[in-house]
């Protein structure tokens, strides 16, 4: 019983809810034109300078390596964006704020192809020096370097949130699995706070978690096709060119 109670008290410290959470779906994304796309600007993280993004991805292997996981756009030219995220197969995990000379970069073989995998991008403008982008994989820092030394905040947004896609076309859409997307404005995430999400690889309830994203989309459950909902903030984002038969019971377990 002391034992219980004990591993009880260190969930309740990490954040982790110790309340029965159901995840039963995911969205797949094809590789060709699948995306998920807000109705408006997305203007959650505009002017900040701390930021972090959770989420599960099961990537494919093959056909094009450089596949975009998400963006929000900045002028929707080439690489110019609030922000944005691929995975580059066989080089590198990319962040990048403002254009993609702006980056912090992690060990694509933390990845693995084919199966599921989580994901955390923790950034903080404020350091000055490196490191400004943290990039942890399955609850262990993957952080190659970065280079956000000359950015002290997110740039103001103009275009949607893009989740499998970028609105510039520049890249290649996302092809596999998405599941659990969520986004902290103004908070920086740490180490021991990405291990508690990764939960030993099973998706936490983050309407639980402390602290609380602003949003967070569960890619299937309690979604209605095309609507994925946000289930803690307002912005909600619609499947385009995807069908009722990509909300898959494929999911980290």
């Amino acid at each position: 019983i002391m034992a219980l109670g004990t591993n009880l008290g260190i969930l309740a410290q990490s954040g982790v809810d110790s309340t029965p959470f159901s995840n039963i779906y995911s969205l797949d994304f094809d590789g060709t034109d699948d995306h998920l796309m807000g109705g408006s600007t997305f203007s959650s993280l505009d002017g900040l300078n701390k930021a972090s993004f959770s989420m599960w991805l099961k990537p494919i292997s093959g056909g094009s390596t450089l596949r975009m996981v998400f963006q929000i756009g900045v002028g929707s030219t080439a690489l110019n964006s609030q922000c944005q995220l691929f995975l580059y197969e066989g080089n590198r995990i990319d962040f990048s704020i403002t254009s993609g000379g702006q980056f912090g970069r992690g060990n694509i073989s933390s990845i693995t192809y084919g199966s599921w995998n989580h994901l955390v991008i923790a950034v903080d403008l404020t350091h000055g020096v490196n490191p400004e982008c943290q990039i942890f994989v399955n609850g262990a820092d993957a952080t190659t370097g970065d280079n956000l030394g000359s950015i002290g905040s997110f740039p103001t947004a103009t275009d949607e949130l893009y989740i499998g896609e970028s609105k510039t076309g520049h890249y290649n859409p996302f092809s596999g699995n998405i599941d659990e997307f969520a986004i902290w404005p103004g908070t920086t995430l740490t180490l021991s706070q990405a291990q508690a999400i990764y939960n030993s690889g099973t998706p936490t309830n983050l309407a639980n978690f402390s602290p609380a994203p602003s949003h967070w989309w569960r890619n299937g459950d309690g979604d209605t096709y095309p609507t994925i909902t946000d289930h803690i903030g307002s912005y909600n984002l619609t499947m385009t060119n995807m069908a009722s038969g990509d909300i898959e019971t494929d999911v980290p377990t």
